[in-house]
């Protein structure tokens, strides 16, 4: 990786990983002076808004946190900061919660990269659910006011009526105090209300033992006018030099009296000590662990402990972790005097590059290694880092990183577009992703990277087509991008696998087994030749739905639980968030017949394949639950369900391949409800999926079961689910040979049992669902005691009219239905469909009689209902 020769180092200052700190209540110095007078002012019941607006150096936060700490069972802290992305922010509220009430939003650790203001309102509902009022306080240190208008509204209008809400803020967002009056009464304390009286200016001076009777010490302190971090820092150095400071001079003289106040502060610091803070400045908040790798043999834990209790500088944390915090004026200064020693702060960078490699923290290594000098490091270690981050959806990270990627020559140039669409894939912007991609194409041709930007930009494209499931496209991406390139550089093991599971997405959605099972062999191949590991979760999370896909529910069940659980622990969102294993879970849920969970998941689904723009799985976790609603006598739902998928992709980029999700969910559907009318229709455009070939095959069995026998000796019976199908085919062509028909259903029962399959059994007919009661009957175990409760209920269910019909209608009597409903006189439907009058009465009368109603008014209305018409 090359240097850019003028860019600045600055903008690369490590920012610690250490988030819990941020969701605690500040802790306060031992010195601090006790504000208690002004408690009335943040005491105000729920949903009333305090605004505590004032610039820094007054206190806000040491004011809050000393009242939150009387209310410590009620109060949710959260401190943002200018660097945090929508997602840790997501992140911040949820721990900050949990530190209050152990446990609360168990959903969030399934849930990873879910949208922020859905999180707010998920939190927001759970918290009101409590029945308690809290109190949430958020310390604003971020600076981009505007940036933060359209965040705040959208967050703060999702705030539950038992909230009390506190902002700390050193800026004014006007046009959100609107939204801050919508909840109720809005309060405002400013600067006026937190500057020091007289009266604890001299209680302050009584901390450092100074005469405030004197004067002059009185002239001096009063000149700050209560600005209260002035008049601390006043008092101490009178404290330590013996010296005034005429504040009211250095107010009108300086654009930033805070900091030469500081400075005078350090000033009075031993040599010694003040290199010590200029190395610690290197971290904006450190642990003993990290100043102890930091200041090597001058680590000092009561001189840190010290510098702690004092407050003026750092101070500790909330963190049960035991960290430390700059003030950020005391940073600012420390930290651009040891830029002035460049050798030395490139060798603390160099420990902590060291550290944090230790840690395998590839990500949080790779800035040290860079601003240690260490080019061959940064170059070793940015594969892993940049995977990190693209996985973990950092992708403004990773643009901010690709002008390090090479020169400004032409190829130099091609380097660092490499990385950039690699972030603008993690931040989901897919439409730059394409246009980028174009355009690399043609900057590449004739150089000698033009076989790797092909291999990069096909595989960038693809990541796009099967998030809108254009699956035609991706498969010609994906096969361009795994084409070998003649260049000095290949797409990588890592990446070639990670292309495998897309594809395995596309052929587990179309139901392609064996094409499904022939790239889990690529992908196993992949890893055998490169020191990849087996337990990587790409390849577990194919092998995932290649076991759903052979039908080992139990198996499937297991390695996708293992492998969401590992996706979550590495924080892994967007395009490489785990959907396919979450989908997996689902199904395998749906299978053992736990209808509520696999509802709740497949819900899950939706959200973050919506929040991801994952489109596919979207309309796949859709397309489940209506059938799953059909599958439970909910007809209406499952139609609308179906009704609303259409509407949702019109709303988008209406690729062919949703269009096939769509119909497929809703063969499923029309089979289940009987309405075999649509079901043709759908029959006529729908791909010769293999999921499409069962339902056909399954109308043929319906009408010609003696043609099942013939069925099932060409069926496939390779895996677990197929076998299970055969057998199935088998039994409902000898249902009336009971002693076979039996025979057949044990075979298929004993599979069941092994791999867990339970809705299958519950689809079939009442006949076959009668094979199953006498077997459980006769050799009782607890998988057959439990189908066998499902299939009687499912029995019963069908019995009390699940349609709401006493009878299906026949092609005719629908026929008779749609005209009803054109207001068209009874003689001159008769007449359009070549029947007698005599002969329509009839079917009017046994159309009425199945559908319950009293005439043609009400069999119109019904029909609507129930989605007939």
């Amino acid at each position: 990786m090359a240097k850019v020769k003028g860019e600045a180092l600055t903008q690369f200052e490590v920012t610690s990983g250490v988030t819990l700190s941020r969701t605690v209540i500040p802790t306060l110095p031992p010195n601090y002076l006790s504000r208690k007078h002004l408690f009335h002012l943040l005491v105000h019941p729920a949903p009333q808004t305090t605004v505590v607006l004032a610039p820094a150096g007054y206190g806000k936060t040491s004011l809050v946190a000393e009242w939150a700490n009387t209310q410590r069972d009620r109060v949710i802290w959260v401190t943002l900061t200018e660097s945090d992305s929508l997602e840790e922010m997501s992140q911040i509220f949820i721990q900050a919660t949990r530190n209050v009430i152990p446990g609360f939003a168990s959903w969030f650790d399934d849930e990873p990269g879910i949208r922020p203001v859905e999180n707010v309102r998920r939190w927001g509902n759970e918290l009101f659910a409590t029945g308690k009022d809290y109190i949430l306080v958020i310390d604003n240190l971020r600076q981009h006011t505007a940036r933060d208008v359209d965040i705040a509204v959208k967050l703060i209008e999702q705030f539950p009526p038992n909230l009390q809400f506190i902002t700390i803020r050193r800026d004014s967002i006007g046009t959100v105090y609107a939204t801050f009056a919508s909840r109720g009464l809005l309060a405002i304390v400013g600067k006026n209300e937190l500057a020091f009286s007289e009266s604890e200016i001299q209680a302050l001076a009584g901390q450092y033992s100074i005469d405030f009777s004197d004067p002059t010490v009185k002239s001096s302190l009063s000149s700050a006018q209560g600005w209260p971090a002035a008049v601390s820092m006043i008092a101490q150095q009178i404290s330590g030099t013996g010296s005034e400071i005429d504040f009211e001079k250095v107010l009108a003289s300086q654009s930033n009296p805070l900091r030469v106040l500081a400075l005078s502060v350090l000033d009075r610091l031993p040599a010694s000590l003040r290199t010590k803070l200029q190395s610690l400045s290197i971290v904006g908040e450190f642990s003993h662990e990290l100043a102890q790798i930091i200041l090597e043999d001058e680590y000092s834990y009561d001189e840190i402990n010290q510098f702690a209790l004092d407050g003026n500088i750092f101070s500790q944390t909330g963190s049960p972790e035991v960290t430390f915090e700059f003030n950020s004026i005391f940073r600012e200064i420390l930290l651009s005097e040891l830029r002035a020693d460049k050798f030395r702060k490139m060798r603390k960078h160099a420990k902590l590059l060291q550290f944090h490699e230790h840690r395998n923290e590839p990500n949080l290594a790779l800035e040290h290694a860079y601003l240690a000098e260490d080019y061959e490091k940064v170059g070793e270690i940015f594969p892993d880092a940049a995977r990190i981050l693209q996985a973990t959806g950092k992708g403004r990270e990773l643009i901010r990183w690709s002008i390090f990627a090479g020169d400004a020559s032409e190829l130099g140039l091609l380097k660092r577009a490499t990385i950039e669409i690699a972030g603008r894939l993690a931040n989901l912007e897919f439409s730059e992703v394409s246009n980028m991609a174009d355009q690399m194409n043609l900057d590449a041709k004739g150089t000698d990277l033009e076989g790797f930007i092909s291999q990069l930009t096909h595989g960038a494209k693809a990541y796009v087509d099967i998030s809108q499931a254009k699956f035609e496209e991706f498969s010609q991406d994906f096969s361009l991008a795994m084409q070998p390139a003649n260049s000095p550089l290949m797409l990588g093991a890592v990446e070639q696998l990670a292309l495998h599971r897309l594809a395995a997405t596309r052929s587990f959605m179309l139901g392609q087994t064996s094409e499904l099972e022939q790239i889990f062999e690529e992908a196993k191949t992949l890893v055998n030749s490169s020191k990849i590991s087996q337990n990587n979760l790409m390849l577990m999370s194919i092998n995932a739905m290649v076991q759903l896909e052979m039908g080992d529910y139990r198996r499937a069940f297991e390695v996708a639980q293992n492998c969401s659980m590992q996706f979550t622990k590495q924080g892994y969102v967007g395009i490489f968030g785990p959907l396919e294993s979450l989908f997996v879970i689902a199904r395998c849920q749906r299978e053992f017949l736990r209808h509520r969970e696999a509802g709740e998941r497949f819900e899950q689904i939706k959200t973050l394949a919506e929040g991801w723009k994952q489109w596919h799985w979207y309309f796949m976790a859709e397309g489940s639950l209506a059938k799953t609603m059909a599958m439970q006598a909910n007809a209406r739902g499952a139609v609308e369900a179906i009704n609303g998928m259409r509407r949702k992709a019109s709303e988008l980029a209406y690729s062919k391949g949703i269009e096939t999700l769509i119909d497929v969910a809703e063969l499923s559907v029309r089979y289940e409800i009987k309405d075999y009318d649509r079901l043709s229709a759908l029959l006529q455009r729908v791909p010769e999926l293999p999921q499409v070939q069962l339902i056909k095959m399954a109308l043929t069995r319906h009408g010609n079961k003696g043609n099942s026998i013939d069925i099932a000796g060409s069926l496939p019976d390779k895996t677990p689910r197929e076998q299970i199908v055969k057998h199935l085919v088998m039994a409902g062509g000898v249902i009336d040979q009971e002693r076979v028909a039996l025979i057949e259903m044990k075979k298929a029962l004993d599979i069941g049992s092994r791999v867990g399959a339970k809705e299958i059994f519950l689809r079939q007919s009442d006949e076959m669902g009668n094979l199953i009661l006498k077997i459980a009957s006769e050799s009782p175990t607890v998988y057959l005691e439990d189908l066998a409760a499902s299939v009687a209920e499912k029995i019963k269910s069908r019995r009390a009219g699940s349609s709401e019909f006493s009878a299906p209608l026949t092609k005719r009597e629908l026929e008779v239905l749609r005209h009803l409903s054109t207001d068209r006189p009874i003689s001159s439907i008769a007449i359009t469909l070549h029947i007698s009058h005599n002969t329509m009465k009839t079917h009017l009368k046994n159309l009425y009689r199945k559908m319950g109603v009293d005439g043609r008014v009400t069999a119109v209305e019904k029909a609507r209902a129930n989605y007939i018409l």
